[in-house]
């Protein structure tokens, strides 16, 4: 046991003393690397905030099309998805949602009369989507109540029924709060309905489209004008964790065969498509500016080691073996790497953590938002991806300290000794 033991604090010393030559090495040209380490720094911090902007509008998209307009799962009677009419109601539709409501995993279940008409004014009339819906189970679903920027919640006893409509599509209309609108729409028999309706509220949401066609109304009144006072031809699943949607989306198809489940995915496929690949591009992103420091890293210790020829040279010559001086390079590429790391990393943390608070301007955003994305962002990133970040200029550090410190090690003692 004892030469072991006296071994490994050999081994031990050896590492110290290796660790305090190679951070004296590195300050040695202090001016040479506090440029590296700011390079390193700007970097990590260029890239994580446009990690954070992708990411906040990645995220802020999903939580605008997805949590306030399409929710997590919707279920339709087959032939609806191509014809959105009244008549192709889901098959006894109260007992199913009741049935979906008691699952686990399930956090609201609102049932809605959904079709395409026609609403207008005294000046304009315009292309809608119905929605006819329980203004209690809407506001846990999609918070329509929370997206009201003028007016009240179907909280007014008005002789004519409310309804609340997009500021785009008042503006459009010409109408506002109190304004009178006339909907046009078929019933279960395929006959044309028109009804006068008060508009009760406005509300907004990031895509125009949406807030241009979306008209909500409760569904006893558009029930009772269609004709089936039970119609149901769209069910809004919200669940309790998203992640799980395939998995319960699977299940509820597979239990009610005659109905159409879709997920959000199956919805918006290109929301779904850029959410899918986004931590990947993030880190490829951070993953290449890194890169481009660490070749300027590896020119520095190349620089340094091309200073240090003849002192290379002479701790070969008194016998310090070749591994060492291969891991003093190393080692010496890591701290500057660490140094600048670290740095970026906290000073890129206190960055995104005011920007969430405060927002960023996108210049020009305006014009994106008839895809759903906002002109004003709130970056945010999970600790677990500095972490990730942390480890890559880690690896990448080694990675560009192997040439240097191999090129070290190939030096010939007896001609570096001679170098002036």
């Amino acid at each position: 046991m004892r030469p072991k033991i006296k071994e490994t604090l050999s081994n031990t010393k050896e590492m110290k003393t290796l660790l305090k030559i190679s951070w004296r090495n590195i300050w040695r040209n202090r001016t040479r690397t506090i440029v590296i380490s700011a390079a390193l720094v700007l970097g990590l911090m260029g890239g994580i905030f446009s990690a954070a902007i992708r990411l906040a509008a990645e995220e802020q998209q999903f939580e605008e099309t997805v949590e306030n307009m399409i929710s997590h799962i919707q279920i339709h009677h087959p032939e609806f998805i191509a014809n959105p009419e009244a008549r192709y109601r889901i098959p006894d539709g109260e007992t199913m949602a009741e049935e979906i409501a008691q699952k686990p995993g399930i956090k609201v279940v609102a049932s809605r009369i959904v079709f395409d008409g026609m609403a207008a004014s005294a000046n304009m009339n315009t292309g809608v989507r119905i929605k006819g819906t329980d203004p209690e189970l809407e506001a846990k679903t999609t918070k329509l109540d929370e997206l009201l920027e003028e007016g009240t919640y179907f909280t007014e006893d008005w002789r004519l029924p409310s309804v609340i409509v997009g500021e785009r599509l008042a503006k459009e209309l010409n109408v506002e709060p109190g304004s009178r609108i006339v909907l046009t729409f078929q019933d279960i028999h395929g006959e044309m309905v028109s009804a006068s309706f008060r508009i009760e509220g406005l509300y907004s949401v990031t895509s125009s489209r949406f807030e241009e066609r979306t008209v909500y109304a409760k569904a006893k009144e558009i029930n009772a004008l269609i004709g089936d006072p039970a119609a149901i031809t769209e069910m809004a699943l919200m669940l309790e964790d998203v992640d799980d949607y395939r998995q319960v989306a699977r299940e509820l198809q597979e239990a009610y065969p005659e109905v159409e489940v879709r997920h959000w995915a199956d919805l918006e496929p290109s929301l779904f498509y850029a959410l899918e690949v986004l931590d990947q591009v993030l880190i490829w992103l951070v993953g290449v500016i890194i890169l481009g420091v660490s070749f300027g890293l590896l020119n520095t210790i190349l620089m340094s080691i091309l200073e240090r020829v003849r002192e290379l040279g002479i701790l070969l010559a008194i016998g310090m073996k070749r591994i060492k001086v291969f891991s003093m390079i190393v080692l010496e590429t890591t701290m500057i790497a660490v140094i600048g790391g670290v740095i970026g990393l906290i000073l890129s943390y206190i960055m995104i953590s005011i920007l969430s608070v405060r927002g960023v301007y996108i210049p020009g955003g305006e014009g994106m938002e008839d895809f759903g994305y906002a002109s004003v962002l709130y970056p945010d990133i999970h600790l677990g991806f500095y972490f990730q970040i942390g480890i890559l200029v880690i690896v990448f550090a080694i990675l560009a300290s192997i040439y240097p410190a191999w090129k070290a090690i190939r030096l010939a003692p007896a001609e570096a000794v001679r170098q002036e």
